[in-house]
Order: C-alpha cells, then sequence, then structure tokens
C-alpha cells in the first residue's frame, strides 16, 4: 500500500515537472525603450507609437482586422500564443486596439503568452515595452532638435540590448 502511494506521487510529481519544465522561464524581450512620437496635429494613437517604433528600428509589426497585434518581428499569433496588451495612459481609459489615443508618460507593455485549452495564462516567452517620452506636432519636431536625439539614444540603446548575451 505505501509502495503504491509513493509510486503515484512519484509519478505525478514527474508528469508535472514534464508538463511545467518551460513554464516560469524569462521572456525574451524584443524591445525596450522611450519614443518621441511626431504627428501633425500633436496627437497620438497606439498606431503612432508602434510606427514610430519601427521608424526607430526597435521592431517591426502587423496588426489585425481587428485593431490588434497580429505580430512583432514575425512572431505571429496562433491558436495557443498570442501578443497581449496592457497599457498604462496616466490612469486614463485602458487601450484595447491601435486606434486608441496615448498620451506623453503612457506605457505600453506587450507580451506573447502561451496558453492552455482553458485560456489561463502557462508562460510568456517575448516582451516588448515602450514608454511615450513626449509627443510632438511635425512644426515642434523640426525646430527641436529632441527627437533625433531621443532616435539615436534608442538606436544606441537597441544596438546594446541586441548585442547582448543572455
Amino acid at each position: 500500500m505505501i509502495i503504491m502511494k509513493l509510486t503515484h506521487i512519484i509519478t505525478t510529481v514527474f508528469i508535472a515537472l514534464l508538463l511545467f519544465a518551460g513554464a516560469g522561464t524569462a521572456a525574451e524581450s524584443l524591445y525596450e525603450g522611450s519614443i518621441t512620437v511626431i504627428t501633425a496635429d500633436g496627437t497620438a494613437t497606439v498606431e503612432d507609437v508602434y510606427k514610430a517604433v519601427a521608424d526607430a528600428k526597435g521592431f517591426t509589426y502587423t496588426t489585425s482586422p481587428w485593431g490588434t497585434i497580429a505580430d512583432i518581428n514575425g512572431i505571429a499569433n496562433t491558436e495557443t500564443e498570442f501578443w497581449m496588451t496592457d497599457y498604462e495612459n496616466n490612469g486614463e481609459t485602458p487601450v484595447y486596439s491601435v486606434a486608441d489615443p496615448v498620451i506623453e508618460g503612457a506605457v505600453i507593455s506587450l507580451h506573447y503568452d502561451v496558453f492552455d485549452e482553458n485560456w489561463q495564462p502557462l508562460d510568456t516567452k517575448y516582451t516588448a515595452k515602450i514608454t511615450v517620452a513626449d509627443i510632438m506636432t511635425e512644426e515642434e519636431a523640426a525646430a527641436s532638435p529632441i527627437p533625433a536625439l531621443g532616435i539615436i539614444a534608442g538606436l544606441a540603446a537597441a544596438a546594446l540590448f541586441l548585442g547582448r548575451k543572455a
């Protein structure tokens, strides 16, 4: 009886270890940085932020027909893995699509999560975190050296980050 119970416990623990072998590992960060967004009217949407990151060579992306992230750097949504967004807009309303507005100081955190058949998250494989440092009109940007310096600093940070060893 004791041997059967021990065998059952050992088997259960072994199966649990196999199922969760990759869970909890550190997610790979694809991008982390601050960005200056330049638009014609000085207002910005999530899409404008993503375009600014792509223009600064931070990452590439496509959106779905529903206005959500479909892929980043070619890492696409699948049946069990999806890009999810956490958004902090200085306490304002949350963001549901790329058409929603952002303000200076907003932080957009993207994470590529693995889900089980019950839609419970199992693991996060990739992340990207964007801070909206500044939103400027095209006229303001033309008169200021700050956006160019921000892009250069962003590119330098990305180069350092991509060159690091895990």
